[in-house]
């Protein structure tokens, strides 16, 4: 039986291809889990140079379509109370935003947020929920203050 040269073309590059699917994904899995978000915090006394850290998982909240529809915009503070293996223990609102759909669903988001182990044990995030297209100067990133302050959370929702 005579084999045709393209298909023993095809027998060589398949096991290569799985092996090059299987190191990109890999590649990508391992850089996911090491790379931090772009949620940052300081850790540097007030006093000092600004020093921050980026949390490791920090998942935007939703903008609820309820909330959309209603409306609802606002402005809050909330504090994440951190255990020593960086998971969020707890999270205190310091300043409602005003509507509880808005509370409770950045509340669900905060809890799953990751920071470094024993890096800190409070962090301050103020958050904003806006309709429309933010104005081109408040754009710029809210400077954290004091030690455990976050930078500020923007949930934005642009109507068509």
């Amino acid at each position: 039986m005579r084999r045709h040269p393209a298909v023993a073309y095809l027998r060589l590059v398949r096991p290569m291809r799985i092996a090059l699917i299987l190191a990109l994904t890999a590649a990508c899995f391992s850089t996911a889990l090491a790379r931090p978000s772009n949620y940052f915090y300081r850790v540097s006394p007030a006093g000092a140079s600004l020093k921050e850290e980026s949390a490791l998982n920090a998942k935007r909240p939703d903008y609820p379509v309820e909330a959309r529809r209603q409306h609802l915009t606002g402005s809050g503070l909330f504090a994440l109370h951190i255990r020593p293996d960086g998971h969020v223990q707890r999270v205190e609102v310091l300043r409602s935003i005003g509507h509880s759909i808005l509370d409770q669903v950045a509340i669900a988001a905060f809890q799953q947020w990751r920071f470094r182990p024993r890096s800190i044990s409070l962090v301050r995030v103020p958050i904003r929920y806006s309709i429309g297209p933010m104005p081109h100067d408040e754009i710029s990133r809210h400077i954290p203050r004091v030690y455990g302050d976050g930078v500020q959370v923007d949930v934005c929702f642009t109507p068509l």
